[in-house]
């Protein structure tokens, strides 16, 4: 998996100015877009216009989108300059650590930071100011780290929905906040489907499989995925080099292990075990229980520092416990797409590198916007009350989102979306 900064924290609020987030707009559209880091050649928004309306009656807005690229962030100032938007957004804040010139512009196209592995209270307080101030919109991606597995929406986390809907109860009944669910699905322009096999060599290099047996791309493609697989169960069982694993299909033995991962952090954190629940839901369940340890108040007992601290290790586990269910589940298989084979390859290359992996080819970002919704009225619908308002709007929320891709990917008459 892909690393995060192991820099000490540092807090940067938004600084937005108009001009250089015009500024911004232009050159991510003629120079950051089609570069080599992204080759994004073309972005195409459907569904834009509840959105410009809204903008344009000065509603206060929050713009939550999947994040299934490294380029996601890039793709949505393209989305706001066409709409003629413009918005704060969080940013890890290991992107400010780079340079100081840097950091400076990121403040001024309106990012602010947030500690993705620790507690978070300084950008859930900067993102409820800047909503209550409405000056801006806000952009927050609640996948909260990039999967590459973008025809399946990963489970939201719940700060998104929890700061606007904070910033909504403090604002009172007749200043709404609309949440817009916003799809990404980015798709391949050009046949690049040598390249794909090339790295997928390199891949299985890196791994010490040898691929002669396999007779078709697809098997290549899940026994350097068993390979990786087999790495992350000898990891969590602890199991030594000349240890076997168990007898049995692989998948299930793997889905095992991870059970025994998520059990583990149910234990950790007083949940009840849903022994008969799928694994990416109780993940969702633990997501959701360690966003909720790190927006409330530090505890003053002993014991309560000790769970605030012990948060950010129990999002580690979850994440990687996460991602790594996805090589069990037959993404590929289901559906033989250019597209699922190319970033399935780029996940498992940056899996073994912890490098983030080049795009193999020119893309088209094909983006659906969705239908508003108004969070005084869910506020009203439960009283008041937070926790089931968060819970309801998260689960919209993913909800449109994935409905958005399925639309999009329904249309895509692009190379990427033919089989391999």
């Amino acid at each position: 998996m892909l690393e995060f900064s192991d820099a000490p924290y540092q807090f940067f609020p938004a600084k937005p100015n108009r001009t250089m987030q015009w500024l911004c707009q232009q050159t991510n559209k003629s120079l950051f877009l089609p570069g080599a880091k992204h080759r994004i050649a073309q972005v195409e928004v459907a569904g834009g216009e509840k959105l410009q309306d809204l903008a344009a009656s000065g509603a206060r807005i929050l713009l939550v989108a999947n994040h299934p690229t490294h380029s996601d962030a890039q793709v949505m100032t393209e989305v706001q300059r066409q709409l003629g938007l413009s918005s704060c957004f969080m940013a890890a804040y290991d992107v400010f650590l780079r340079n100081k010139a840097y950091a400076w512009v990121m403040q001024r196209h309106g990012a602010f930071s947030i500690d993705r592995e620790g507690s978070d209270k300084q950008s859930m307080k900067e993102a409820i100011r800047l909503l209550k101030q409405g000056k801006y919109a806000m952009t927050i991606f609640p996948e909260g780290n990039v999967y590459l597995n973008n025809d399946r929406v990963t489970p939201f986390m719940e700060g998104a929905a929890f700061v606007a809907l904070r910033a909504q109860k403090e604002l009172g009944d007749d200043q709404p906040i609309y949440a817009v669910p916003i799809s990404f699905k980015m798709t391949y322009l050009d046949d690049v489907s040598e390249v794909v096999k090339r790295q997928m060599d390199e891949v299985a290099r890196m791994a010490g499989v040898n691929p002669a047996g396999c007779e078709t791309a697809l098997e290549e493609l899940q026994l350097i995925g068993r390979n990786l697989l087999e790495e992350r169960m000898r990891q969590w069982l602890h199991l030594s080099e000349g240890e076997e694993l168990e007898a049995g299909d692989w998948a299930e033995l793997f889905a095992g292990s991870a059970e025994k991962v998520i059990g583990g952090l149910e234990d950790k954190m007083g949940l009840a075990h849903k022994n008969d629940g799928d694994l990416i839901d109780r993940v969702r369940r633990i997501r959701a229980g360690i966003h909720q340890i790190r927006i409330r108040e530090d505890g003053e007992s002993e014991q309560e520092r000790e769970v605030f601290a012990q948060a950010g290790l129990w999002a580690d586990e979850a994440i990687l416990a996460f991602r790594a269910l996805t090589y069990v589940r037959p993404y590929v298989a289901e559906s033989p797409t250019l597209d699922r084979f190319a970033e399935t390859t780029q996940k498992m290359r940056e899996d073994y590198t912890g490098e983030a992996a080049k795009t193999m080819g020119r893309r088209a970002a094909l983006v659906q916007v969705g239908e508003p919704m108004n969070l005084a009225e869910v506020i009203s619908r439960h009283e008041g009350k937070l926790r089931p308002a968060v819970c309801e709007i998260t689960a919209a929320l993913e909800q449109a989102a994935q409905e958005g891709v399925d639309q999009l990917n329904e249309g895509n008459q692009n190379i990427g979306a033919a089989l391999f």
